[in-house]
């Protein structure tokens, strides 16, 4: 053979042999490795990592818990300036190959072999097999580790292609990658970067977000802008190649500053401590899963009301505070010469005082730290952290009159050197007008709920100040002594055992010596040791007199109060089994008082506090929707729906369903309800609706009738010894809303001047402002069987004619005083007593 020929062909052969090994060696691999590579299936099944979300009724996002920070989108919602600019980082020709693009493998060959460092070249459905975790992925590899790797890589990745659309694809690695500072997917990636959703990004910033996923923790514009700026003119030269964008756009981009925004939800609502409360609710259902799988929840609270709750809570313990006096700054540093050019304009040494600043305040929600610079007589020059120096006027400080003890104060300040001194580190905050006032973390503590009375759906609920410095929730977890607050409900068993609203009790002194059940001596006295002698029962408790409250009990016997108070849904705790019960010594959290007056405020039903109204999972499939008892008397006067059972629709007069000549169907318009049980007659809701109304209009919670002027509001309020609690707990026929306020030290009071209708009424006054606002009048409407008639309030009898200074009164038919008798007519007969005995005439219920 010539050696012409001889040559080329042995070339011909040695690469045929090559291109057989070449092959053997990737066919064998592929049935070696093939059954170890999972199948595209796999890949669909794979739940990706969503983090639990939840909302308001109305829709406002309250919080979103989870390691992963990610909002998947769909496809069709992805804007295409977006897709085109990562296809052109990172696949040009991905709707093109088959899941592997040789081009992009040459490219990455020579890359490993000339740069001896890992090379490129992988298509977007390779990354896709990444972000699976599919794959265990081990750390440092070999060359071989790493073939071996990338062909079950392209195993793979055949798979996802013959399984998977193009654009699931990319739908896929758009939700999945990772985009740095722990957010999971561009959508998030761009909130986090930019506070923009990904309609709103610029070519520039959607060049920034195209380059990130090369190396997540390296060119994300929060770690290193200027990396970022670097791979943005990439992306950007790569989307003007392939004609993603024109040469103006492509300049106009390029010129465009790197900014980083935090991302603020404007409709997000903030309600911590309920959020917690879901979060743990999820945990308990579906266990640790449930805050990666994507669920939704959708609570029962008002956007609105909550936001009123926030404010009402904040204002009250932070007049509070004040009221009490300033305790001085958060810390004194000195500064040398870093405040030297204040007042000057020439410039700060801000890197010092930014220092200064992180070591000794750290940030917090609705405050900003700044340090004192200069004082002048009526001003200060302050330097707020991240945005400056500012001059404060004295008008800021006016308040800050020194603290001396709960109980004392020092004169109001009448220049700014008595409040403020250079180098102290201080707060202040935004009043309602916008402008800054000095301002300190309040030590006193507080907590407001507020429940739908007809449901029992929570539609507000604060467990303290602030989330971020205590997440300890005194809405729910707090047990306090709700004092005189717990006082109605002694009436309301009053009532039911045959006393009425004119029934005369003696107020005075009880001594009623050692007590057993409280090992000691108890004493019991008034407020201000203010006794009035015989009294009607309006009149007592209007005046909240403790006295009337004993002496009831011991009437009907502590025994039986108990009983009555537990039909309230009140366990041990909150009622304890001795005559303390008649002045609320038990204990009991906002939230429980205040589900437990919804039953005077819905005519007489329990209902059972709730906060979930559904559940989604992450496909939108309902999980979970409530089903509470609902207050329906309705359907109790027809006689045919036991309590807690399903009701029927309304009936007209022939005992048709009332529905709308459209309806087919009776359960169309008329969903199954569950009714809530009676647990008091609809006479004594509506009496001790109207005793409690007295305690707005004319008592202690006067002060809630002045500043919200209308006539269905009812309330009380309540103090314990030495102020340690304040309480008000009122309402209407729509809302029930309960305040606390106190210390977490149980024994440390409030002080000498603090009780429930001067401390705490002014956050259920905040509340029930909006809440109430717009909103008609609505009271329970009188019930049958209660009739008025002219008493005389010094003997509880009906008045004669001559009987001056007499005024009406509220019965329920059976428990009518009699009548006193007319000396014009000489009218004799039974003289009968002045109240109705405890014992006698009993509500049904009572017993």
């Amino acid at each position: 053979m010539s050696p012409y020929l001889k040559i080329p062909l042995t070339i011909l052969v040695a690469l045929a042999i090559l291109t057989l090994a070449v092959t053997a060696v990737f066919v064998g691999g592929y049935y070696y490795l093939a059954p170890s590579v999972p199948s595209a299936e796999d890949l669909r099944n794979i739940r990706i990592q969503v983090p639990l979300q939840i909302y308001s009724r109305d829709g406002r996002l309250i919080e979103e818990f989870g390691e992963e920070k990610r909002t998947p989108v769909a496809y069709e919602n992805i804007p295409e300036i977006v897709v085109k600019a990562v296809l052109a980082a990172e696949d040009e020709h991905f709707f093109e190959h088959s899941g592997i693009d040789w081009r992009g493998i040459a490219r990455g060959f020579l890359s490993e072999i000339g740069a001896g460092g890992r090379g490129g070249g992988s298509t977007i459905t390779q990354q896709v097999t990444r972000t699976s975790n599919l794959f265990p992925r081990a750390g440092t590899r070999s060359g071989f580790e790493r073939f071996v790797q990338k062909y079950r890589e392209w195993i793979l990745a055949f798979r996802i292609e013959h399984g998977f659309t193009k654009q699931e694809i990319l739908a896929l690695y758009l939700n999945t990658y990772y985009y740095g500072q722990r957010s999971y997917g561009i959508v998030t990636a761009a909130r986090t970067y930019f506070g923009k959703e990904l309609r709103d990004l610029s070519i520039s910033e959607v060049a920034i977000l195209a380059g990130i996923t090369a190396r997540p923790e390296d060119y994300n514009p929060i770690a290193s802008p200027e990396r970022a700026t670097a791979r943005r003119a990439y992306v950007l030269r790569r989307m003007r190649e392939t004609e993603a964008i024109d040469d103006a756009q492509y300049k106009t981009a390029l010129a465009e500053p790197v900014v980083v925004t935090k991302y603020v939800n404007q409709n997000r609502l903030d309600a911590p401590y309920l959020a917690e409360m879901v979060r743990l609710k999820m945990i308990q259902m579906f266990g640790p899963a449930a805050q990666t799988a994507g669920l939704k929840v959708t609570t029962t609270v008002d956007s609105r009301l909550q936001r009123a709750a926030n404010r009402a809570i904040r204002d009250t313990l932070t007049a509070y505070d004040e009221r009490h006096g300033y305790r001085g700054p958060l810390a004194r540093v000195d500064l040398g010469d870093a405040s030297a050019a204040a007042g000057t304009g020439a410039p700060l040494d801000t890197v010092k005082l930014e220092a200064l600043l992180d070591d000794h305040a750290a940030p917090l929600p609705d405050f900003d730290s700044a340090i004192v610079l200069a004082v002048e007589a009526q001003s200060a020059h302050v330097y707020f952290k991240g945005s400056g120096e500012e001059t404060i006027p004295f008008d800021a400080v006016t308040w800050a009159a020194p603290y001396i003890d709960d109980d004392r104060q020092g004169a109001r300040p009448t220049t700014m050197p008595q409040v403020l001194h250079i180098g102290d580190i201080v707060l202040f905050r935004r009043d309602a007008a916008g402008n800054r006032r000095l301002a300190e973390l309040p030590e006193v503590q507080g907590a407001f709920a507020s429940v739908d009375p007809q449901d029992g759906a929570i539609v507000a609920l604060t467990g303290g100040y602030n989330y971020v410095l205590s997440k300890y929730n005194r809405a729910t977890q707090t047990n306090r002594q709700p004092g005189s607050s717990f006082k109605p409900f002694i009436y309301s068993a009053a009532l039911a055992n045959g006393f009425t609203t004119a029934s005369i009790v003696n107020d005075a002194p009880v001594d009623l010596g050692y007590q057993p059940e409280l090992e000691r001596v108890w004493k019991p006295a008034n407020f201000n040791n203010e006794y009035f002698g015989e009294v009607t029962l309006r009149f007592a408790l209007r005046k909240s007199l403790n006295s009337v409250s004993i002496k009831l009990t011991q009437d009907i016997g502590v025994p039986d109060v108990v009983r009555y108070a537990k039909r309230f849904g009140f366990d041990d705790d909150a009622a304890p089994n001795n005559l303390s019960i008649a002045l609320g010594s038990g204990a009991v959290s906002p939230l429980e008082l205040a589900r437990a007056y919804s039953t005077f405020a819905n005519g007489g039903f329990r209902v059972q506090a709730y906060f979930i109204d559904r559940i989604t999972d992450a496909n939108g499939t309902e999980l979970y929707r409530a089903q509470p008892s609902f207050v329906c008397a309705d359907c109790e006067a027809q006689g045919s729906v036991a309590p807690g059972t399903e009701a029927p629709p309304p009936v007209t007069a022939d005992g048709r369903a009332a529905l709308p000549s459209l309806i087919d169907s009776v359960t169309e318009l008329y969903p199954p309800l569950r009714v809530a049980p009676r647990i008091i007659t609809a006479q004594n809701a509506f009496l001790m609706t109207d005793l409690l109304k007295e305690v707005v209009t004319n008592g202690s919670g006067a002060p809630a009738r002045r500043e919200i002027p209308r006539n269905d509001m009812a309330g009380k309020t309540g103090t314990t010894n030495d102020g340690k609690d304040t309480w008000f707990v009122g309402f209407n026929s729509d809302v029930v809303g309960a305040a606390w306020v106190g210390f977490d030290q149980g024994e440390r009071p409030l002080g000498p001047s603090e009780q429930g209708g001067f401390t705490a009424i002014p956050m259920w006054i905040g509340y029930m402002k909006e809440a109430l606002s717009g909103l008609p009048a609505h009271t329970m409407a009188r019930p049958p069987g209660i009739i008025e008639y002219r008493i005389n309030p010094k003997t509880g009898q009906i008045a004669s004619d001559a009987t001056r200074d007499s005024v009406f009164e509220k019965f329920e038919i059976g428990h009518i005083p009699e009548r006193e008798p007319d000396p014009e007519f000489r009218v004799t007969g039974p003289a009968g007593p002045a109240s109705i005995p405890a014992g006698t005439a009993k509500d049904p219920l009572f017993e």
